[in-house]
């Protein structure tokens, strides 16, 4: 099912959601620091002018020697409210107003309990709002004592401006981050836009196009490497493929030979009554050709598992000299009807599965001995140097070219494929030791050198 950018699952989505996020606690923090910062500046204004005429209200009272000379004096503490239409004055002294505040003060003062003195109290009556300071002065000794100051400042307006900044900025935050949002999915999808190309382009790949790479010049920096490696991985899967099919082609047609002989033969014997002894040739000549096919199958999925790992390996301390030698007496019968002869140099300990490497001079071995030319000498050598430890191989071998080394260790392949088939190999006995090899952590070569063929197995240090 084709998912798009909204999937939960989704890169696109987990960016441009944290984009958006980002965006959000930012012009979020930028607004409030804004509006506090415009809060305190309209607060600061508003408590200057208040603090600023309770100080000449308390100047003036100051001057007043005695509470008679109060009403004398209120006209001229009227007059600080001249030119500031939001500032309100009120004198009360023994419950009668001597100067008298707006309306809503007045009313407010009514009903309400007394602010404190010295304080600034916010009234709030219907829309309008006030801070309101009561300044209480006494003169000692003298009845009445005590006469109350009110200054009275409407912050009405600075209240309005501050909602007002404050709905501007939340809908202009609202817009700010649906911008963001909108210029974060466009610039996510643009941004991802080449991914989509290489899934297009990978999604074309089929088993005939393993071989055709993703194009990484598409490819953004950050998942150039992830397209390189997925191009070594489709090369290395096709290959595999190659691989598989010629393995495929190789078995069909080695398979082939076999079971042409075993029909062509149970033809023959069935076309007409022949005797017992004719019956019991047949059969020994189809059960050759069975052990053949069950020798193939047996190398093969030894092959197959060892390619894939799945051999364990019995570790051990390996005497290749002495193996060697076991080895080659089993080959001297083979090797003395050629007039061929096999000498063993030098000592070597390896270790390793003895089985295995033992399988791994069988298999050389038979190989020299099966197609070296009669009165060939064939050499074993073992080197336990410094730098290098190896076993070496070497026999006299006909005509071959440099190119046709390349193929010895592929499956199926024979060293002489002029040569007619014998029944003894089927062409697995190289690459098995090229497996086994692996196993052990090391490597085999093979080279022409001075009219022989020269192979050489590498252990590790």
């Amino acid at each position: 099912m084709k998912r798009g950018w909204m999937d939960t699952d989704s890169v696109a989505f987990h960016l441009v959601g944290l984009f958006t996020l980002g965006s959000a606690l930012i012009l979020l923090g930028v607004g409030y620091t804004l509006y506090h910062a415009l809060a305190m500046q309209v607060e600061a204004r508003d408590r200057a002018e208040i603090d600023g005429k309770a100080k000449v209200v308390r100047h003036i009272l100051m001057g007043i020697a005695r509470p008679e000379q109060l009403a004398t004096h209120a006209a001229k503490i009227a007059e600080i409210k001249v030119g500031h239409p939001h500032l309100s004055l009120g004198i009360r002294t023994g419950g009668i107003w001597l100067l008298r505040p707006s309306a809503v003060i007045a009313n407010r003062l009514a009903t309400s309990a007394l602010p404190a003195a010295d304080r600034i109290e916010t009234f709030r009556i219907g829309d309008e709002e006030w801070w309101v300071r009561r300044i209480a002065h006494r003169w000692p000794g003298i009845s009445p004592a005590e006469v109350d100051v009110y200054v009275a400042v409407d912050i009405t307006d600075s209240q309005r401006l501050l909602r007002q900044h404050r709905d501007v900025a939340m809908l202009a935050g609202l817009l700010g981050v649906m911008l963001s949002g909108m210029v974060a999915y466009l610039v996510t999808r643009r941004s991802l836009l080449p991914l989509g190309l290489l899934a297009k382009q990978a999604g074309q790949l089929t088993a005939d196009r393993l071989g055709a790479p993703l194009d990484v010049a598409q490819a953004p920096t950050e998942v150039r490497g992830l397209v390189e490696s997925l191009n070594g991985m489709l090369s290395r899967l096709n290959s595999s493929f190659r691989s598989l099919e010629q393995f495929s082609a190789d078995i069909a047609h080695e398979l082939r030979t076999p079971l042409n002989n075993l029909m062509l033969q149970t033809q023959v014997t069935l076309s007409r009554d022949r005797d017992v002894q004719s019956y019991v040739e047949a059969l020994h000549s189809n059960l050759e050709e069975l052990e053949r096919m069950q020798r193939m199958v047996t190398d093969m999925l030894f092959v197959a598992r060892a390619d894939r790992g799945l051999l364990t390996l019995a570790q051990g301390a390996v005497d290749l000299r002495q193996e060697a030698e076991s080895v080659v007496e089993y080959f001297e019968l083979a090797a003395s009807e050629k007039a061929q002869s096999i000498k063993i140099h030098g000592e070597l300990t390896v270790p390793g599965d003895r089985l295995m490497l033992r399988r791994v001079l069988t298999n050389l071995l038979s190989n020299a001995v099966r197609y070296s030319p009669a009165g060939a000498a064939i050499q074993l050598t073992l080197r336990n140097d410094p730098d290098r430890r190896e076993l070496t191989v070497s026999n006299p071998v006909g005509q071959m070219v440099q190119g046709d080394l390349l193929h010895l260790f592929a499956r199926f392949t024979r060293g002489n494929p002029d040569s007619q088939r014998d029944t003894d190999g089927v062409g697995l006995g190289l690459a098995i030791v090229d497996s086994i090899v692996r196993l052990h952590k090391g490597k085999v070569s093979v080279k022409l050198e001075r009219g022989a063929i020269l192979f050489c197995v590498h252990f590790p240090h």
